[in-house]
């Protein structure tokens, strides 16, 4: 309530004056020791609800760090396993090779050694063993010694240093690492052991994944099972997931502890047995942790955080505890609370003195400018709150104020700036030009930078320029003109359009490098919409399909490209990859959104027919709608000129071109099956030549070669088309006669066979005769599988060859 003059003519005077204003002094000072105490409490709960703030702030940044360090790793892993997936024979050299190019040592400390074990039957071992010495590791032995069922031996270790020992280890010797592999095996992602002593006495964990074989399925467990080839392994170690916490610690100094909880997938009712994987206290974080230093139970539920976390099968907890915040006794609220204390008093006091010495006057004075210092305080604290900096000046451009955003812009304190001539704000050659301008401006005049907002720089306290924006207006005061500029700071505005100028030269520089690989690309590339029509085609498409892309783009179909059946084949890929993604659809090779190649056939415009393999892939927006279709295309003529030469020279002789040992037991194992069904009789004759030993030994093997194919082809022109002549190796054939119409047919054959083999062959100067023993054995007579029919003609064989040679014995014929 404002005081007016009649108060004061009626205020009471004397010894009730006197007690009046003493009453107000001691008023003054218990309100002012009660609300030091109140700003006191209010401060330190702001102090401690800051600092909670921070600490969950630092938690959920250890958290997440933890986490994306943690798969970080796992994701090396699961990159050397892909690297097994896209080849089917991956050397020692390429191994290293890809664990030298991922840079594994720089960009996953975590990580120490890499490894690479195949599963290994204990008949196999021996041949496994010579043939890893022979890649160049002579002392490579399974170990620990010993026979067993199997083995999961290390093949390749990186880095070659120091891991010479591990190659040849048994990974599934220890029960715990076998338990690990087979978890892994059957579910097909990467497991966890428990924690262990690694290397140099480190607490950490060996993480395995599993590697199967590229030609067999996995979708089940059975059939993982079937297709496991051997693992990936990596010793994960635990201190180093700690390192590199402070950026997210910030300045608090954190006690953090990984416990392993045990396997996520344990059964219902098991007992968790959890075990601390490591614990680090305070920074630098690569130090050791202090007994001292470990949480006590008694820390406040405030104090700790923690947070669950799955890593390779394993469940994790995360603890992050600090030492109990004490909002009360931080500086600011402390000094809050001494200031208060002494103000109030000083305050009492001065009252109680002016009261008692002045009190005429100071109420006087009071009742004046009580209105003038509400109209200042406010004015200044509108002057001091504004996020820009304010400076005023004379018209002769001394400084008259500034407020407290242009003392942090700049860096100065006010008593170093007022009464100074603006160009201490500036750089020297703009000061120079402001100093001209002031001298030749002519009072009474409005200068033309009144109104305008100009870009410029202004120089802070340590010498450095920064952008600023400077508005300037005038004012009058008493008389006198002044002028008001306004400062504002534009550096954040800059760097936003910096960053705003780099992403689009990203943008622009990615676009570029995807036109370059589309353009350049070796295979055929044919971008389409959602219903087949062409978009787009780089220039190896247009060179395999024999066209121009600006003829086809927007006016053919990918399927135009194809005959009937491919069209259907094409149909039904594109209705799968249109339909919506399923979580665990990308484990399976029909997916959607999976690509798989298609053998198929590509009818150019010239009218040629090219085989070629196709992968289609569907292309989807943010929300998983199918924009539109990539088809990925190369000729397979060769390829499939391979595949039917490879397939020839494994189930054919090299020199005779006959069948080999696998056709016929594929052969005489359908033949069997065929005879069960028609109950047609079939025979096996086992051929082999008399003294041919000889004829290498005097003529040599070239032309014991000639021989062999002669006596092939003489072979092959008494037999049906329908028979089967095989050369098992050296002089040895087998002759398989399927659906006979009665068995005595058998010796007439062989008999045949003895006749064309015994005629003359000529070999360039030399004319030989050779001679064959033949061993006949009749199905089922002589046997009911192909095993003992080859065992029966071969006795048959040997019998007449002690009765003279020259000559057949049968088996299962009669006499």
């Amino acid at each position: 309530m404002p005081i007016t003059p009649s108060d004061i003519d009626n205020r009471p005077t004397g010894a009730a004056a006197g007690r009046w204003h003493l009453l107000l002094a001691a008023a003054v000072l218990v309100c002012g020791v009660v609300a030091s105490i109140w700003a006191w409490r209010a401060m330190a709960q702001n102090a401690h609800r800051e600092a909670d703030g921070e600490f969950e702030r630092a938690a959920a940044g250890v958290f997440e760090h933890l986490s994306l360090r943690a798969q970080h790793q796992l994701d090396l892993l699961v990159a050397f396993q892909a690297l097994f997936r896209a080849s089917s024979s991956v050397s020692r050299a390429e191994f290293q090779a890809f664990y030298d190019d991922m840079r594994v040592h720089e960009r996953f400390p975590a990580l120490r050694a890499i490894q690479y074990s195949r599963w290994v039957g204990e008949a196999q071992r021996p041949a496994f063993e010579a043939a890893v010495r022979a890649e160049g590791v002579p002392p490579f032995a399974v170990h620990p010694p010993g026979p067993r069922a199997s083995y999961l031996a290390v093949v390749y270790s990186a880095p070659p240093q120091g891991t010479g020992a591990a190659l040849g280890h048994d990974q599934a010797f220890d029960p715990e690492h076998r338990a690990v592999m087979e978890t892994a095996r059957d579910s097909g992602q990467p497991r966890a052991s428990g924690p262990l002593v690694l290397q140099q006495q480190h607490p950490g964990l060996v993480v395995g994944v599993p590697v199967y074989r590229r030609d067999r399925p996995t979708r089940t467990v059975e059939e993982r099972r079937a297709a496991h080839l051997g693992q990936i392994s990596g010793e994960l170690l635990a201190n180093d997931l700690l390192s590199d916490l402070q950026p997210a610690a910030g300045s608090l100094a954190l006690h953090v502890r990984v416990v392993d909880q045990g396997p996520i997938d344990a059964p219902p009712g098991a007992a968790a047995a959890t075990e601390v994987l490591v614990a680090q206290t305070g920074a630098p974080w690569h130090a050791a942790p202090t007994a001292a230093a470990q949480p006590s139970a008694a820390t406040r539920p405030q104090d700790r955080h923690q947070h669950t976390m799955a890593l390779a099968g394993r469940q994790w907890r995360i603890e992050v505890s600090r030492p109990p915040a004490h909002g009360s006794r931080s500086l600011a609220p402390l000094a809050m609370l001494a200031c208060g204390l002494l103000v109030s008093t000083l305050l009492s006091l001065s009252l109680a003195w002016l009261a008692l010495q002045r009190q005429r006057a100071h109420d006087l004075a009071l009742a004046m400018s009580a209105q003038a210092r509400a109209n200042a305080e406010r004015l200044q604290a509108v002057f001091n709150s504004t996020v820009d900096g304010i400076v005023t000046a004379d018209h002769q451009g001394r400084i008259l104020s500034v407020n407290r955003a242009l003392l942090r812009l700049l860096g100065h304190r006010t008593e170093s700036l007022l009464g100074q001539n603006l160009g201490v704000l500036m750089p020297r050659t703009d000061a120079a030009r402001h100093g001209q301008w002031m001298r030749d401006h002519k009072p009474g005049t409005e200068p033309a930078v009144i109104g305008r907002n100009r870009e410029m720089l202004a120089l802070h306290a340590d010498g450095t320029l920064l952008p600023i924006e400077l508005t300037v207006t005038d004012m009058e005061v008493n008389g006198a003109q002044q002028y008001v500029g306004v400062l504002r700071d534009l550096r954040e505005r800059r760097a936003a359009q910096q960053r705003f100028d780099a992403s689009a030269r990203a943008l622009q520089s990615a676009n570029a490098l995807r036109e370059a690989v589309f353009t350049h690309a070796a295979f055929a590339l044919v971008v389409t919409d959602p219903q087949g029509h062409i978009r787009a085609m780089n220039p190896a498409a247009e060179k395999l399909l024999g066209c121009e892309a600006t003829a086809e783009t927007g006016r053919s179909l990918l399927a135009d490209f194809h005959d009937d059946a491919d069209r259907l084949a094409l149909a039904r890929e594109l209705e799968r990859l249109a339909e919506p993604m399923a979580v665990g659809d990308t484990a399976d090779a029909t997916a959607p959104n999976t690509a798989r190649e298609l053998p198929l056939h590509c009818l150019r415009r010239d009218g040629k027919r090219v085989p070629v393999a196709t992968t289609l892939s569907a292309l989807r927006d943010a929300e998983g709608q199918v924009t539109g279709l990539l088809a990925i295309s190369y000729d397979a003529t060769e390829r499939q000129r391979l595949a039917e030469q490879l397939s020839h020279l494994a189930h054919h002789d090299g020199l005779t071109g006959l069948a080999n040992r696998r056709l016929l037991e594929q052969r005489l194992q359908q033949a069997i099956a065929s005879a069960q069904r028609s109950h047609h009789p079939l025979a096996l004759l086992f051929v082999d030549l008399d003294r041919f030993k000889s004829i290498n030994d005097t003529y040599g093997h070239a032309v014991g070669d000639e021989v062999l194919c002669e006596v092939a082809r003489r072979l092959q022109s008494v037999l049906r088309s329908t028979d089967l002549v095989a050369r098992l190796g050296g002089d040895e054939f087998v002759v398989l006669l399927g659906s006979l119409a009665r068995l005595d047919d058998a010796p007439v054959v062989a008999d045949k066979l003895l006749t064309a083999l015994a005629q003359q062959i000529d070999v360039g100067a030399h004319q030989l005769r050779v001679r064959a023993s033949i061993g006949v054995a009749a199905y089922p007579e002589a046997g009911e599988n192909a095993a003992a029919l080859l065992r029966a003609a071969d006795v048959a064989m040997y019998e007449a060859k002690q009765t003279g040679r020259h000559t057949l014995r049968r088996m299962g014929l009669g006499t």
